[in-house]
């Protein structure tokens, strides 16, 4: 007989089944690179989660907007250029038989922005800076203490001002935009992230939400962003295609969210077809508070909330919060207080924790001890990482971020397919055989009458030859744009736009007369670019 069954039968999330209880919650990692791309790293920490037998693994925090960034090392899903990396990752967690879900986001008020916006212009409130240093800071050095306050600071301390109804229009088309990223780049699911005091939830709350227009005051308006705002992304997705949603039940501050107005919000969200909410409670503010942090070292201390929104919804309810053991999880499943538990901390303490609860009872598994180590490396902006684990891991797996950190070269290499450019090619493989520090993008610049099999067939060719000199198939990508204002100025936005050091062009073959007249693509480029080495291949 098994002995967690609840938390080993599977769970149906139209279309997808879910073959256990067991999810991984939405944890920011600091592991993206700090042009926003996914790492190495990334992909091997979200590809050990998936392996580990958690039926879901959420990846958090993603951007919809460069503006709402949280971090230096924010996931970013506002441009198509991070598709391939998020490709690769959609991939290893789905490789291992995980469903994957990507969360998207906006910080609002606490972006760290030259220009934070929010629902109203105002402060983010009185600081308790002792109840800080109690909780979070004491047990550290007074060189990490300092450290830690200032980015504390800086995150609480910018004035936001109002975003326009023009504006709030645009930030739901842009979380709409990401959505669809999302899709195409392959995860089974996206999750809105309506939690922790972000942008959603600066509109719901009343404490920080001032408005008189349509968006402010009433509940009803309150709630308008969000409910657009999901409407915005299922539209952008299709109704065939999963939106879940991250809800936060309680603020825990001062005139801020109640779990009554919480609850209003989950039954709207579960009319208008959301396909699971997963809930949690707090914010930034909060978890500075003694008598938070107090209630949040209870175990399950948010069972008895979770169980409030499952008993208003019939839509899977996914419930965190202190959830260290399998025993604590089935009781949880058990008593009908959600259909789903969602581990963050526990998985980076022991990402085998579902493996040990499924085979061996959950003997052997390595508990978080809720040390606040993990937090305090995110917010200084460093990969996440658990200071319990084993000495070796550990240090190998500060060794690989390290590695991850350094700047990789990005080479951008102009295809046109002539003779000339895969020359280019050729010679960049040589260049660069077997570096595994670079990126590549195979770039192609389209007339409006070029043949597409041409190009393709090019961007084919030109990707075999730099495998065959040993660098990484996922180093190399290919993109291409439909001329703008000429080929030469189409290249140098495209150097402007992805920061690239190397540019390597073939010379086309123009007669002396035409050089003289018109100049070649090559030609211009070297003339133009800055700060960028250009490789001209003859």
């Amino acid at each position: 007989m098994q002995r967690f069954p609840r938390l080993c039968a599977p769970l149906e999330i139209a279309p997808l089944r879910l073959a256990n209880r067991v999810t991984r919650a939405p944890l920011f990692t600091a592991l993206a690179t700090v042009e926003g791309h996914v790492s190495g790293p990334m992909l091997a920490h979200y590809g050990e989660l998936a392996h580990s037998g958690a039926s879901m693994v959420v990846v958090a925090n993603a951007l919809v907007d460069p503006a709402g960034s949280l971090s230096p090392r924010s996931l970013r899903v506002d441009h198509d250029r991070f598709l391939p990396g998020l490709k690769r990752l959609a991939q290893a967690i789905r490789a291992h038989g995980a469903v994957s879900v990507l969360q998207i986001n906006h910080g609002g008020r606490y972006a760290r922005s030259r220009d934070p916006v929010a629902p109203s212009a105002m402060g983010l409130g009185d600081i308790n800076l002792l109840g800080i240093w109690r909780s979070s800071l004491q047990s550290q050095d007074l060189d990490r203490q300092l450290a830690l306050m200032s980015e504390g600071l800086q995150l609480l301390s910018r004035l936001p001002r109002a975003l326009s109804a023009e504006e709030i229009g645009a930030v739901q088309r842009r979380y709409a935009a990401a959505a669809r990223r999302v899709r195409q780049a392959g995860f089974d699911m996206v999750e809105i992230h309506g939690a922790n005091g972000y942008l959603p939830v600066q509109f719901f709350s009343p404490r920080t939400n001032h408005r008189r227009d349509r968006y402010g005051g009433s509940l009803e308006n309150r709630m308008r962003f969000f409910l657009e705002l999901f409407d915005a992304v299922q539209d952008a997705v299709g109704r065939g295609f999963p939106v879940g949603c991250r809800l936060m039940l309680e603020e825990w501050v001062p005139g801020g969210v109640e779990l009554a107005e919480a609850l209003v919000l989950a039954e709207r969200l579960a009319q208008r077809g959301v396909a699971y909410l997963s809930v949690t409670a707090g914010t930034y503010e909060s978890s500075w508070s003694v008598e938070v942090r107090k209630r949040t070292r209870r175990v399950g201390f948010l069972a008895a909330a979770a169980h409030l929104v499952k008993q208003r919804v019939a839509v899977p309810v996914i419930v965190a919060g202190r959830i260290a053991t399998p025993k604590l999880a089935e009781r949880i499943l058990r008593d009908g207080a959600a259909d789903l538990v969602g581990l963050a901390r526990p998985l980076l303490a022991d990402p085998q924790w579902p493996a040990k609860a499924f085979s061996g009872g959950g003997q052997g598994i390595r508990l978080c001890r809720d040390c606040g180590g993990c937090f305090q490396r995110v917010l200084l902006s460093q990969p996440v990482a658990c200071r319990h684990w084993p000495p070796g891991r550990h240090a190998e797996w500060v060794l690989m971020c390290r590695e991850a950190e350094k700047p990789a070269l990005k080479v951008l290499i102009a295809l046109d397919g002539s003779r000339d450019a895969l020359l280019g090619v050729g010679y960049a493989a040589r260049m660069l055989a077997g570096r595994k520090d670079v990126r590549i993008t195979l770039f192609h610049v389209r007339a409006n009458d070029a043949p597409l099999e041409v190009i393709r067939e090019a961007f084919a060719v030109a990707r075999r030859q730099l495998i065959d000199s040993g660098l990484p198939e996922t180093a190399i990508t290919d993109r291409q744009v439909a001329r703008k204002v000429g080929t030469a100025r189409d290249i140098l936005e495209e150097i402007r736009r992805g920061g690239y050091g190397t540019v390597v062009i073939g010379r086309r073959g123009l007669t002396r007369a035409k050089q003289f007249l018109f100049g070649s693509v090559s030609q211009k480029v070297v003339q133009n670019a800055r700060e960028c080495a250009v490789w001209v291949v003859d």
